[in-house]
């Protein structure tokens, strides 16, 4: 085999390593950056917001269990937002009820209601 014909083999050869080294890299950084994101949402700050309850109806669900005990809430927040929470029937909540309901911020900046 010639010298020039050997060096352009060997030179194809590494480009090839390279790709699959390139892209192993890309997956790796990208399974980094998904586990980074699921941590940051998992850290969750929890406040207490005041509200009125606006509305009371079933819960729309296909889990039977949930939709005989469940109840779907609209609160309207003291500072003008509203919030939708599910509650256990168990708890009675009535339209003009004033409440107390748990806003949950996580780390992405996205915003959950559960009841206090």
């Amino acid at each position: 085999m010639r010298e020039e014909t050997r060096r352009k083999l060997e030179r194809q050869l590494w480009m090839q390593r390279l790709k699959w080294i390139g892209g192993g890299l890309a997956a790796a950084l990208v399974m980094g950056a998904g586990f980074w994101f699921t941590g940051l949402d998992a850290s969750v700050e929890t406040k207490h917001v005041p509200g009125i309850v606006q509305h009371v109806g079933p819960v729309n669900g296909t889990n039977t269990s949930s939709i005989e005990n469940g109840l779907s809430v609209d609160v309207q927040l003291d500072d003008g937002r509203m919030a939708h929470v599910t509650v256990l029937r168990e708890h009675e909540p009535h339209v003009g009820e004033h409440v107390e309901i748990a806003e949950h911020i996580h780390g992405t900046g996205r915003t959950t209601f559960s009841w206090k």
